[in-house]
């Protein structure tokens, strides 16, 4: 499977999970910051607090080109994660 296939994958299982979690009571909006609160948890055990904060940095610009945005989501669900590798 390549790259994109297999970011194709984590998003829609990820999404499903969310909206199941969402389907169970829980609100969107604790959904949303739980799973960002666990991504960067698990970036910050991966990759230490420093390498994470530079991967951070770079979202903001990310963000405001559209990497995350619908238009860019079409094709990959979305998985454009900021990876270690982008930092």
């Amino acid at each position: 499977m390549d790259e994109h296939q297999q970011r194709d994958v984590a998003a829609k299982k990820i999404l499903t999970a969310m909206q199941e979690a969402i389907d169970e009571g829980a609100s969107a909006e604790v959904v949303k910051l739980v799973t960002l609160s666990a991504a960067v948890t698990n970036f910050v055990n991966d990759y230490g607090e420093d390498a994470t904060a530079g991967i951070l940095e770079t979202l903001p610009e990310k963000v405001r080109n559209g990497a995350f945005s619908q238009r860019s989501a079409e094709g990959d669900g979305g998985a454009d994660t900021g990876g270690a590798d982008d930092a």
